[in-house]
């Protein structure tokens, strides 16, 4: 015999070769081993796979998340190493010449220049989200089907089952909102109407306000 708990953990064919079984106090109040039966332990079984998924919606134990933690920690790690590198002395030349001066002119020309060269760089890597435009914090997603079951045109799901607003167009600025409050982890964020001549925009912007 093997506890219930061990017994939930394997997947047996046929016959098991051990029986699950519980300790449990008789009416003489004698503790006593008793079988469980087949039945209670599919249900058991049945009813943890459901609070499994139940906790996946709710971001605990979430493949997804748990798959981007991973690739963010490697990226994290990859850069690390190479700032290290990076600071690490370079070994000294067996002769080094000795480096010319730069021209004060030339140096005071080279600074602008290259500022200017990094400005762009920079507002390229950085880009701006406008506060009007609707989007979804996607690699956050739950795969809840929530925004898709509301509206499977204008929320479609990418490679990784996570959600993106596929065509803005598709839909109405309620069904945006009616999504950003169904969703389970709070990442549509419905940004401002496209349409002003839709009905009831003043009490949809009040309740879009909490996911702005």
């Amino acid at each position: 015999m093997i506890p219930v708990d061990e017994s939930l953990k394997t997947e047996t064919r046929g016959l098991p070769d051990k029986v699950p079984c519980l300790m449990m106090v008789d009416g003489n109040d004698i503790l006593q081993k008793v079988i469980v039966d087949d039945r209670l332990i599919r249900e058991a079984r049945r009813c943890r796979a459901m609070w499994h998924s139940l906790q996946e919606l709710g971001g605990i134990n979430n493949s997804h998340a748990q798959n981007l933690l991973a690739r963010e920690k490697k990226a994290w790690e990859e850069r690390m190493l190479k700032e290290a590198e990076a600071r690490a002395p370079a070994p000294a030349p067996a002769a080094a010449a000795p480096a010319a001066v730069p021209a004060p002119a030339a140096a005071a020309a080279a600074a602008p220049a290259a500022a200017a060269a990094a400005a762009p760089a920079a507002a390229e890597a950085e880009p701006q989200r406008s506060p009007d435009e609707a989007y979804i914090e996607t690699p956050r997603c739950s795969t809840c089907n929530e925004c898709t079951t509301i509206n499977n045109r204008m929320f479609a799901y990418n490679a990784d089952q996570q959600a993106y607003i596929a065509d803005i167009n598709a839909g109405t600025y309620a069904q945006l909102v009616e999504a950003a409050e169904s969703c389970q982890v709070a990442i549509i964020h419905p940004g401002k109407p496209r349409n002003p001549s839709e009905p009831g925009l003043e009490d949809l912007l009040k309740r879009a306000e909490a996911f702005a």
